[in-house]
């Protein structure tokens, strides 16, 4: 019984295979499946330079009145982290994005301001938010003995820098994960990990709505930038991932949409339908009963996700 269910399971995964073609190859599945972040190699992990920087992250002498920290807008205690949208027109035109899987993206930020995790950390500290003033952080920090202490430990000699600090918040970032969903243990073999329903929806997303052309790999996102068919918006976005998507209450770059549903609709009608919107991006076919199976298997992405404690802040 469990052969012809293998060899079924196989045969399944070839058939969702068989019409997704990209220029240079066939995609496989197991290419979506979360696996153990890389971290960088002037960036090596360290548990203890993870335990600073999150430490760091809900600091709030890293803000320049010392009333903000990363936290506030990049909530790490909820799922859902695009809920915190920046006020608009202030300092930034967007949703603030959701640092979930944030170390399998090649750019970070949904205009790809930055080509790593430290670059861009490095330049949200130095926003009109947070205290610009490398010095100056770096002073606040000195004062505090527990602080002297860790950064220490972290890296092997004393002394407070700003690259460290940056390579503290972003080591504590990577470790900011979704994973082990229902999709990726139905890829790993678990047959009955996914529901008739959801495996119907595996077959819109990588066959007829060709959703995998843009939201493909581990994070479901090709982390490329694209222009996505909203009304009136001429800016290129990258790419977000789909990991926790049916967990958000706000959707796109710019929070337009409040449910999944809206957003299936909005790309199965072929954007705005402009002549700035990415060619990718076309009108589909699919019935009223494949949308529902295509928001069915995008809840499947829901993945295994520790709630952190807010850690308590040394005091100076």
């Amino acid at each position: 019984m469990n052969r012809i269910l293998s060899i079924f399971t196989f045969i399944s995964v070839l058939f969702l295979l068989s019409g997704c073609k990209e220029p240079d190859q066939k995609m496989e599945l197991e290419s979506f499946v979360v696996k153990n972040i890389i971290h960088p190699n002037n960036n090596p992990y360290n548990k203890d330079k993870v335990e600073l920087g999150k430490l760091l992250y809900f600091d709030k002498r890293l803000s320049l009145k010392g009333d903000t920290n990363c936290a506030i807008c990049h909530s790490v205690e909820i799922r859902d982290l695009e809920k915190n949208s920046l006020p608009k027109n202030k300092i930034h035109n967007s949703s603030a994005p959701s640092l979930t899987n944030v170390g399998l993206y090649k750019d970070v930020f949904m205009d790809s301001q930055a080509n790593d995790l430290e670059e861009i950390v490095k330049e949200r500290i130095h926003t009109a938010v947070m205290l610009k003033d490398e010095k100056t952080i770096v002073a606040r920090l000195n004062r505090v003995q527990t602080y002297r202490e860790l950064f220490e430990k972290s890296f092997g000699s004393p002394g407070i820098t700003m690259d460290r600090i940056v390579k503290a918040i972003s080591a504590f970032e990577r470790t900011i994960l979704s994973k082990n969903s229902k999709f990726d243990r139905y890829v790993m073999g678990e047959e009955s990990a996914l529901s008739p329903a959801q495996k119907r929806g595996l077959d819109v997303f990588m066959n007829k709505a060709k959703c995998f052309q843009c939201h493909k790999g581990p994070n479901f996102s090709d982390s490329e930038k694209h222009t996505t068919g909203l009304s009136g918006i001429t800016q290129k976005v990258r790419t977000p991932s789909l990991r926790d998507v049916s967990k958000k209450n706000k959707f796109m770059h710019n929070g337009e949409f409040t449910n999944l549903e809206d957003v299936v609709n909005h790309f199965v009608n072929g954007g705005a339908k402009d002549s700035i919107q990415d060619p990718l991006l076309k009108e589909s076919t699919i019935t009223e009963e494949e949308k529902k199976d295509l928001v069915e298997f995008l809840k499947s992405l829901e993945g295994e996700f520790q709630l952190l404690e807010i850690p308590k802040i040394p005091k100076a």
